[in-house]
């Protein structure tokens, strides 16, 4: 089983619990080949395993093997040049051979100017840990081989982590030359990361990102630079990253409490952490350290007290709104019902004032029959007379 440290995705989920599974029922040995020993994935699978670990070889082996290869495939090539070779594809075998066998297949023998542009592509590209990187800033030895170009990739190996491992671990470097001059050097790099952390800034703030080369020289580069030799201690990991994260612990704690105080304090955040917390930390912590576990419930008390306070101050909020609600209420029934009784007064006056026109109009309407039945009465008593 090749690349078991390759498993990821959706695609082999679950896949480092089945391996193991396949390990325990097999009843043949299963080989698990991985370039990255400290992933996390492996420490499931390393206690099922018999761990056996291989270093890379070195310039000297893989120069004596490549040397034979040629000896029989009648390639001519200098010994200097097949270091050369090795060097650039970082002592991988493969490639090494790979790369003279498109050499043997050319017709001339190249130029020293065309060997360095071949040796150029032949290179490896690496993807570099952290760890490695500022290895690789402040030893004297990689810097023989390399240019300011390959100096500036360090940094963009990883730039937000880069800067942070150049800062933690410069200190842990002795550099070459005299002694008395070393004082000098660790202020200069100090300087020169002091202003990459400034740039770093502005970079963040303002999505300058095209300043990044120039943060690159000044905390990876000249630190480098100025402090080239080899390292005396171990390498260590940021303490920045531990320090930063307890800071925003401490401030989100410090909200925290302001929050719960605010109904009984006045002040922000700073004047609560400053002026209220240590009394209250000695109001809980006293009987607890004069008294023990008999100072349990008299630092309870404060924690009630405060809690008391809260709530009396909620209440009388509380009762504040309900008083309010009450009166409002109270308006509304009493407008209610004097609106209520003006209706009912209009009523009232409209139905008294429709029964008088409709008395009117009754009367009205009789006195018009009458008279109409005594003109029709007293036409036939004419008519007799004639």
């Amino acid at each position: 089983m090749d690349e078991v440290d390759g498993m990821a995705g959706n695609e082999d989920r679950g896949g480092i619990q089945e391996l193991i599974a396949l390990i325990k029922d097999s009843s043949v040995p299963i080989i698990c080949m991985c370039n990255d020993r400290n992933h996390p994935k492996i420490r499931s699978l390393v206690n099922y395993c018999f761990d056996l670990r291989f270093q890379r070889p070195r310039l000297e082996q893989i120069k004596g093997k490549i040397m034979s290869i040629c000896f029989k495939e009648k390639v001519k090539i200098s010994p200097a040049k097949v270091e050369e070779i090795i060097a650039a594809t970082n002592n991988d075998i493969r490639q090494s051979i790979n790369h003279i066998s498109l050499m043997s297949a050319g017709e001339d023998i190249p130029t020293q100017s065309q060997a360095k542009v071949e040796l150029k592509t032949a290179s490896k590209d690496l993807k570099l840990g952290p760890w490695e990187v500022v290895r690789k800033v402040f030893t004297a030895e990689e810097h023989k081989r390399m240019s300011f170009a390959d100096k500036c990739d360090l940094f963009f190996h990883d730039y937000s982590l880069a800067p942070l491992f150049v800062q933690q671990n410069y200190l842990q470097v002795t550099p070459q030359g005299n002694k008395k001059d070393i004082l000098g050097k660790v202020a200069a790099t100090a300087d020169a990361l002091s202003i990459g952390d400034m740039i770093d800034k502005r970079i963040r703030a303002n999505s300058a990102w095209s300043l990044l080369p120039t943060q690159a020289f000044f905390s990876s580069v000249l630190p480098g630079e100025k402090m080239a030799g080899h390292f005396t201690g171990q390498i260590n990991f940021p303490g920045w990253l531990g320090k930063n994260s307890r800071t925003t612990k401490r401030a989100r704690l410090a909200q925290e409490l302001h929050d719960h105080t605010r109904s009984c304090t006045s002040g922000s955040r700073l004047s609560v952490r400053l002026d209220y917390a240590p009394f209250l930390l000695d109001n809980i912590a006293r009987p607890l350290a004069k008294d023990g576990q008999d100072g349990v419930s008299a630092a309870l008390d404060a924690n009630i007290k405060k809690k008391k306070s809260e709530a009396g101050a909620a209440d009388e909020e509380l009762l504040g709104l309900e008083e309010d609600l009450e009166e409002g209420e109270t308006n509304r029934v009493d407008s209610d019902e004097d609106e209520d009784k003006d209706n009912l007064e209009l009523d009232g006056l409209i139905k008294a004032k429709k029964k008088s026109t409709a008395a009117s109009t009754s009367k009205a309407a009789s006195g018009s029959k009458k008279s109409t039945a005594g003109s029709t009465a007293a036409k036939p008593k004419s008519r007799a007379k004639k």
